[in-house]
């Protein structure tokens, strides 16, 4: 990542945070960071032109194979949500989406669709990266977690109070120094779910 950048998310969460009311060891409900940037959000449920085969195989049969999936038409944003992940998965991912906004990041491959509905393409990996960090600094941001760990070494209590996973606390505690500063060890994330929280899941347009 680029000189400063990190600092610099840890300064916009902050701002964000700020704008919102919400304190940087509380939780931030990212649905209303959307609504505050004037994006609204749904899930496959709350669209009437998807077949309900098609709802089964993206909720119920495939939840796994995408996240979210951000959808533009002119100015207007749309963020389509997996309603059959998990919340602190949602949030992780709504996060993530969010965070590719605020950061103005451009997807390769964009497809227009019949109705001139924009379906976002992928994007590079160093601005998958960024968002990652990003939605980290939103929904975790460094001084919160470290004011947050001086009063409790459990993790799932950590993470209860930031609405995030466990898997999500370990990888903030780590990568942002704070676990060094409290010097505790945090327990071993399951095999393969910290990867996930680190990237978010980038969505699929499906």
């Amino acid at each position: 990542m680029r000189r400063g950048f990190k600092a610099w998310c840890e300064r916009t969460a902050y701002d964000y945070r700020q704008a919102l009311g919400v304190a940087p060891t509380e939780a931030l409900d990212p649905h209303r960071l959307a609504d505050h940037l004037g994006v609204r959000v749904a899930t496959p449920e709350d669209i009437p032109t998807l077949s309900d085969t098609a709802k089964r195989q993206l909720i119920k049969v495939d939840p796994g194979s995408w996240s979210a999936v951000t959808i533009a038409q002119g100015k207007a944003r749309l963020v389509i949500l997996n309603s059959g992940q998990s919340i602190a998965r949602q949030r992780s991912s709504l996060a993530h989406e969010l965070a590719h906004l605020i950061l103005n990041h451009t997807a390769d491959e964009a497809q227009l669709s019949r109705e001139g509905l924009l379906l976002r393409g992928s994007f590079d990996r160093e601005q998958e990266d960024e968002a990652d960090w990003l939605g980290g600094c939103l929904l975790v941001p460094r001084d919160g977690l470290l004011k947050a760990g001086r009063r409790t070494a459990d993790e799932p209590t950590l993470a209860t109070q930031f609405g995030v996973s466990t898997d999500m606390i370990v990888w903030r505690l780590r990568t942002t120094g704070v676990l060094r500063q409290l010097r505790w060890q945090p327990s071993q994330p399951r095999r393969g779910t910290l990867r996930n929280d680190r990237q978010m899941a980038a969505p699929k347009n499906h």
